[in-house]
């Protein structure tokens, strides 16, 4: 199931990709996050309801302050610093500094929640950490087509001191650290995880950014488009939104399950699965140094997953 759940989250990186060509990043940020939240609306809720899973509709007021705080550390810190960080500096320095995402996860799981890491975790985490961020190097060697065009800014525009992109990028990685520990907290409140409390985590997300979508400049579409990629355009949204809240719900699952580090360590693989997309669908070759970069993260992913076997 986690290994799922990073090739959703892994086909979502694709999709978007396609939807970067015409749409700012932000845009689609808010709209993918919206499509998802009535996803789960619609799909899980009347689940809930029929009693056909085990997830209920279980809330209580901590576990609403937990999600609340996830989705604000998450939404409104994290991915705007995320932003900031790639507009100012280059993605092969943003993307490894922000993928050290579950060694956050790890320290606070440690402090907050009081986790016990084995050591093969730890080596582990460290090893898929390596590998995760030799990939996002590797994958950032060329310049990223969308974000000057988009944003319709010059290169010289874009740069800033090195230290402001370190501190954004380290910014981001914390956040997204963070959500996991906050999601076991409110799961531990209610007893395993809610509809509710992921209907919850969405819908504060999507409030968080709509001031965004209110103040952007500009037109929405990057370029003026005919009917047929405007279809094509929305049909890549939606089905991006559809599988981000199935990788909601295996994520707040797998969290109930298997506890937030090894849930965040595993999802951190999710750059494997966008390789294999961007080879099917988007036609990119992949190279021996990402092929590298793959086989130190699964090595590291099956270090951390012989200690919880024992």
């Amino acid at each position: 199931m986690a290994f799922l759940a990073a090739a959703c989250w892994g086909t979502v990186v694709v999709l978007n990709k396609k939807v970067l060509d015409d749409v700012r990043p932000i845009p689609v940020n808010f709209l993918v996050l919206a499509v998802s939240c009535a996803g789960l609306v619609v799909l899980a809720v009347p689940l809930s309801l029929l009693h056909l899973w085990s997830l209920g509709l279980t809330m209580t007021w901590a576990a609403t302050g937990y999600v609340a705080a996830s989705a604000v550390v998450t939404w409104l810190i994290a991915f705007n610093a995320y932003y900031y960080a790639l507009r100012s500096g280059r993605v092969g320095v943003v993307g490894p500094l922000s993928c050290t995402d579950p060694l956050f996860t790890a320290v606070f799981a440690t402090v907050i929640v009081g986790t016990a890491l084995a050591g093969l975790t730890v080596a582990g985490l460290v090893v898929a950490l390596v590998g995760v961020a030799l990939i996002s190097r590797w994958m950032g060697d060329e310049p990223e087509p969308h974000a000057p065009a988009l944003e319709g800014l010059a290169e010289p525009a874009l740069r800033a001191p090195a230290a402001t992109v370190v501190a954004l990028s380290l910014v981001t990685a914390a956040g997204w650290g963070f959500a996991p520990v906050m999601i076991e907290l409110a799961e531990r409140s209610t007893g395993g995880a809610s509809t509710t409390m992921m209907v919850l985590g969405e819908a504060v997300g999507v409030a968080l950014l709509a001031p965004f979508m209110l103040a952007r400049r500009g037109p929405l579409i990057a370029a003026p488009r005919g009917s047929r990629e405007r279809r094509r355009v929305v049909g890549l949204l939606i089905g991006a939104g559809l599988l981000n809240s199935f990788f909601t719900v295996l994520f707040y699952v797998l969290i109930d399950e298997i506890g937030p580090v090894l849930t965040t360590l595993i999802v951190a693989t999710s750059p494997i699965f966008a390789i294999l997309g961007s080879m099917i669908f988007l036609r990119e070759r992949l190279s021996a140094k990402l092929a590298l970069g793959a086989a130190v993260t699964l090595a590291g992913v099956l270090l951390a997953t012989l200690a919880h076997a024992r």
